[in-house]
């Protein structure tokens, strides 16, 4: 067997075993639900669950698009911010004294305790639900940018300043491209984040969206709707997780993380 063979057989495999594994999970609960004649305002078989979002599936796809509006949108203010800041905490010691202690403070505060004060400061809807999700997710963006940053190699450093580089040329010529898959690692991790981050706030702050439908439907009993809200979330979770794995991929393949992906192209190829 060939190298690109075998290459295909695991990635059939790495396919093949997780869908098999949800599949016997899937047919263990239905069984159940059926053997047991549980409730199904307690506990719906996947099979109504399935039923609910055929039959839901225009409402259940609306209400997901305003929570990734609002998960979009304050995923790009966290992003934006949160490079921003990392390179002024890595250029400035100054900087770094100062900002930093504020961001673990603003951390280490549980973002559900903060939810009403949101609600207080920026009004009930989409404001709140933003600055949630900007919350949930600048600490990741911030953290890895620092880090990558500053694991630029300090000769290299000396001798491009010695050569009479500006700190900004520094920045954009060896800081940045050094760092990149570690922004891109915080990027991922924030990515994910933002839609739990709108579902959260959608809890407290708004009147539309997963989060608002998951609350709605939980208050009627009417689980087997809960459950297709939470079964489309964690189904875009998915599809978002392996899209930041498809940026990242097109954006470092020369990273030692991507040799793989990058093996198997050229092997395909």
């Amino acid at each position: 067997m060939s190298a690109a063979e075998k290459k295909q057989d695991s990635a059939a495999a790495s396919v093949l075993w997780p869908l098999l594994s949800g599949a016997i999970g899937l047919a263990l609960w239905e069984g159940l639900v059926r053997t047991f004649k549980v409730p199904s305002f307690i506990l719906p078989a996947p099979s109504q669950v399935v039923v609910t979002i055929f039959d839901q599936w225009w409402y259940l796809l609306s209400q997901l698009a305003i929570t990734v509006f609002a998960a979009g949108l304050g995923l790009i203010i966290a992003v934006v911010f949160g490079l921003v800041a990392g390179a002024a905490i890595t250029t400035s010691r100054l900087v770094d004294q100062m900002l930093t202690p504020w961001l673990v403070i603003a951390h280490a505060v549980p973002k559900v305790v903060i939810a009403p004060l949101f609600l207080v400061w920026f009004g009930f809807g989409l404001q709140s639900e933003m600055f949630f999700v900007v919350a949930f997710t600048f600490f990741p963006v911030i953290v890895n940018t620092v880090t990558g940053l500053k694991s630029a190699d300090p000769e290299q450093l000396l001798m491009v300043r010695a050569m009479g580089a500006t700190p900004a040329q520094v920045l954009a010529k060896i800081q940045f491209p050094n760092a990149l898959a570690s922004i891109c690692a915080g990027i991922k991790l924030a990515v994910t984040l933002a839609p739990v981050g709108a579902v959260i706030g959608e809890f407290v702050a708004s009147n539309a969206g997963l989060g608002h439908l998951l609350i709605r439907a939980v208050g009627d009993m009417d689980t087997s709707l809960a459950f297709a809200a939470v079964t489309v979330f964690s189904v875009f979770g998915v599809l978002l997780w392996r899209a930041a794995e498809w940026v990242e991929r097109r954006v470092l393949p020369w990273h030692p993380s991507q040799r793989d992906a990058f093996l198997q192209r050229d092997a395909n190829t």
